[in-house]
């Protein structure tokens, strides 16, 4: 069986071997995880935190409207019911086109979503098991009070098996989320 490689999984690869070169440099994409460095006995999970930047650039106001219902029924009334294209800004004044179906709204996660997905397949044993299992998360909208309230999260749900490390990315940035000390470093890691 041969493996599908994702370029998302590629690209957080190449930012995690510039950033930390003696944890990566012999990683490889395999699937669950799907960066695997068995040498240095760790896995590395990619997820993406869509929805908070996608409702940011339709200008929709999440606060505003009170369940998942009401969202699509805004998006629905002012976008219709097929699909969306979207440029998220960046961080670094770039932009990325995404394009999404409406009625598949709720598959995109926001921050906290994408972690608890991950962190219950990890739980009920999905992926294969290091003595360091991390978590990388694609945003694209750089809030440092979204990865605090995310190091919350996490400080509230440690019980049980959960992720050493939570690498959460927005262009350029790349924050580390340390989840046993709960701490949070932000790296502009260079990638070429």
């Amino acid at each position: 069986m041969t493996i599908m490689e994702r370029p998302d999984e590629r690209r957080a690869l190449e930012i995690l071997k510039a950033a930390f070169p003696e944890k990566y440099s012999q990683a490889i994409l395999l699937d669950k995880p799907d960066i695997q460095n068995p040498e240095e006995n760790i896995g590395v999970e990619v997820t993406q935190a869509l929805k908070e930047s996608v409702l940011k650039a339709l200008d929709l106001n999440e606060k505003l409207i009170q369940n998942e219902q009401d969202i699509k029924a805004a998006i629905e009334d002012k976008y219709g019911k097929g699909f969306l294209s979207v440029r998220l800004p960046l961080p670094d004044n770039e932009t990325k086109k995404v394009t999404i179906s409406v009625a598949n709204w709720h598959n995109l996660f926001n921050l906290y979503q994408a972690y608890d997905n991950k962190l219950m397949k990890l739980r009920h044993g999905n992926y294969r098991l290091y003595a360091e299992n991390n978590l990388f998360i694609y945003v694209f909208s750089e809030d440092e009070l979204a990865i605090e309230r995310l190091m919350r999260h996490i400080e509230r749900e440690k019980a049980g098996k959960y992720y050493d490390i939570v690498y959460v990315y927005s262009q350029p940035v790349l924050y580390i989320i340390d989840c046993e000390r709960l701490i949070v470093e932000k790296l502009v890691p260079i990638v070429k």
